[in-house]
């Protein structure tokens, strides 16, 4: 088992070092295991470390780090001692610099110990054209409700979580979860040419209804999640069964907090109409 967790983790070679989360990845998954071996050519020579804290008075202090240090507390854990999840990583890259962003959970001995961020810099110029660090900088919280377990559901599946649970709540009159599901400055487009409303515009139209107890009932009958895992934008789209027929929909979606929850920043309600029928409906509306 030592034998393949080293080959799994530590390959040296070009397609497993291919993109700068891979990078981060092993480095993670060293930590996991307690075992540093080989772990030195993932880091350039002059790799620094510091962490970022601010104090419950509002002071910051940035602590310097060091490597050699770092090294020897992972080679003196246990196996599985230190586990350090990370709820996504959002990547940059410009020719063979590269940043990454990835807020995490730290766990000791599988309890929750403290979480913050992640800002990792790679320059690639490793022997085999491998990322390697160049600099970690992190934030750490650890007071009682900071920190939130990192979800085991892939992206698209909270995506499209959110998608049917926010359709739900409109069926279900249920307007604080419904609006909790879109970010501050999110914006609904209805069908009718003048709905272009700002989340407060659409809460004041739409509290009638939720007020009482019967919104909308729209369901999903085709659904497609577009999500790249470098960003952390996404879209989807989708037909939905409605009281006016078919419907078109389509969300912009955004990671919003630190625990990189999705939100819907933007969605657009359209009527379908059949080619056949487009004629008719331009006299219908006189448009």
């Amino acid at each position: 088992m030592r034998i393949l967790l080293l080959l799994c983790c530590f390959s040296f070679s070009l397609s497993a070092q291919e993109t700068p989360m891979k990078t981060v990845s092993t480095i993670f998954n060293a930590m996991r295991a307690g075992d540093t071996t080989g772990l030195r050519a993932y880091f350039h020579p002059g790799a620094t470390l510091n962490s970022v804290v601010t104090k419950p008075d509002g002071v910051t202090e940035v602590g310097a780090g060091d490597i050699n240090r770092w090294f020897k507390g992972m080679q003196g854990a246990d196996a599985g001692a230190w586990d350090e999840q990370l709820h996504y990583g959002e990547v940059r890259v410009d020719g063979h610099l590269a940043t990454v962003w990835a807020p995490y959970v730290f766990n000791y001995k599988e309890k929750l110990h403290h979480c913050g961020v992640n800002a990792f810099q790679l320059v690639k110029d490793g022997g085999e054209g491998q990322w390697r660090v160049l600099h970690i900088a992190d934030t750490r919280r650890d007071a009682p409700g900071d920190c939130i377990p990192v979800s085991e559901d892939s992206p698209e599946a909270a995506i499209r979580s959110l998608a049917t649970g926010w359709h739900k709540a409109a069926a279900d009159a249920d307007s604080t979860a419904f609006f909790d599901a879109m970010t501050d400055d999110a914006i609904y487009i209805g069908t009718d040419k003048s709905e272009h409303w700002t989340k407060a515009e659409f809460l004041g139209f739409a509290a009638p209804y939720f007020a009482r107890g019967k919104a909308w009932a729209f369901t999903a009958s085709e659904r497609h999640v577009f999500y790249d895992p470098n960003s952390q934008v996404a879209y989807w789209d989708e037909l939905l069964d409605t009281w006016m027929g078919p419907c078109r929909g389509t969300a912009v979606v955004k990671r919003d907090g630190p625990d990189g929850h999705w939100k819907i920043a933007h969605y657009t309600l359209s009527v379908t109409v059949p080619n056949e029928k487009i004629e008719g409906f331009i006299e219908l509306t006189k448009e």
